[in-house]
């Protein structure tokens, strides 16, 4: 079993907060296009002998692709690698992009589950998140997608906004349960070097939210939508039954993947690569030279080590003892095992049947208590 995950570069503007790889023009998206279809065709050796279950669109934002291009870069997976009959399908789009026809057109390419960057349901914190769309265009996209027969849609939420207020993160958990989705990540704004959002903050002209009103709303979002019967089933994810993001649980499950497109992150164990962060250097490295130029990093076994723990220490089904012996050996487990038993006693992790995972104490704390397991 494998992964596939595709970056889509491009952004009509840069959002307030994000800092993931993007441009914002469009005017390299045809070269963009057939080095993507170059780099899918040469890398194709990585994952011979693996059947890959998700593939993931993400961004930047990949619905300013034309369906045209989603279906050429589709059928060419199809074409090259073995695409499992049920696999997870999923790409990110930003409210307003595609009306009812085009969203019709991209579940027709193979398309079976969407991901809807909403972040807010309140324009005005839309606007300070430099968003393009309404909430209303949210609304309308979501009810598209559902008439056309695909239930499988996540909806991204951002709370801990400059300004705000538990009353306006409830406003927003009441418009999520109203709408149902299958899956919510929900995300604490984090000030990302580099930002404007974190620009501004140095510069006075906003404030970050008391470290007990962040804290009162990650417990909200986490309380209310598990009474709505959804599974908190990582620290930022939540799903109704049967409904986890396949894709993203993989990175967590140590299963291999490959990145596609500038920036892409890939894993194969024991090599994770990343690709140049630049669109002119990758445009020309794959139409030019024939050869993509990455960055690789060994994993040791200390570094995979840490990993793991991180990684699963995430989810709600937690890391296991068992596990850690047998990949690990003895003398790491024993280490752990003592940590853990602190933390087990303080209420912050809680054991049962050598598995480990932590209280809802223990997540609020979970980065520290972390690197003090290694």
């Amino acid at each position: 079993m494998a992964g596939i995950y595709i970056h889509v570069p491009f952004c009509v503007s840069k959002c307030s907060y994000c800092d993931f790889y993007s441009v914002a023009t469009l005017k390299k998206m045809q070269d963009y296009i057939q080095a993507l279809k170059r780099e899918l065709k040469v890398r194709r050796y990585e994952l011979d002998g693996h059947t890959v279950d998700t593939v993931y669109w993400g961004g930047g934002t990949p619905s300013l692709l034309s369906e045209k291009h989603i279906s050429e870069i589709m059928c060419l997976l199809r074409d090259t690698y073995n695409i499992s009959d049920n696999a997870e399908i999923t790409i990110e789009c930003n409210p307003g992009d595609y009306n009812k026809q085009r969203i019709s057109h991209i579940i027709g390419s193979g398309i079976n589950r969407f991901s809807l960057g909403a972040q807010s349901f309140s324009d005005d914190t839309l606007k300070l998140l430099g968003r393009r769309h309404s909430a209303k265009e949210t609304e309308t996209m979501f009810t598209a997608i559902r008439e056309l027969g695909i239930h499988n849609i996540s909806l991204d939420l951002i709370y801990g906004i400059p300004g705000s207020d538990i009353d306006d993160l409830n406003r927003d958990i009441d418009t999520l349960i109203r709408l149902h989705p299958t899956h919510i990540s929900a995300y604490h704004l984090i000030y990302e070097e580099g930002t404007p959002m974190y620009y501004a903050l140095e510069q006075g002209r906003i404030s970050e939210l008391p470290e007990e009103l962040s804290l009162e709303m990650s417990h909200t979002v986490s309380q209310r939508l598990q009474d709505a019967g959804y599974e908190h089933y990582e620290v930022s994810s939540y799903a109704l039954p049967g409904m986890r993001s396949r894709h993203n649980s993989s990175y967590w499950q140590d299963i291999p993947y490959i990145g596609l497109g500038p920036s892409a992150h890939s894993y194969i164990h024991p090599w994770r690569s990343t690709n140049p962060s630049n669109l002119t250097l990758y445009v020309e490295s794959l139409t030019q030279q024939d050869f993509l130029l990455r960055d690789f990093e060994y994993i040791t076994a200390d570094l995979a080590f840490e990993e793991y723990l991180m990684t699963h220490l995430r989810t709600s089904d937690g890391i296991s003892l068992d596990t850690v012996r047998s990949r690990f050996g003895q003398e790491k487990a024993a280490h752990l095992q003592t940590r853990i038993n602190l933390y087990v006693s303080e209420g912050l992790m809680a054991e049962h049947n050598e598995r480990i995972r932590f209280t809802q104490r223990g997540l609020d704390i979970s980065n520290t208590i972390i690197s003090s397991l290694f």
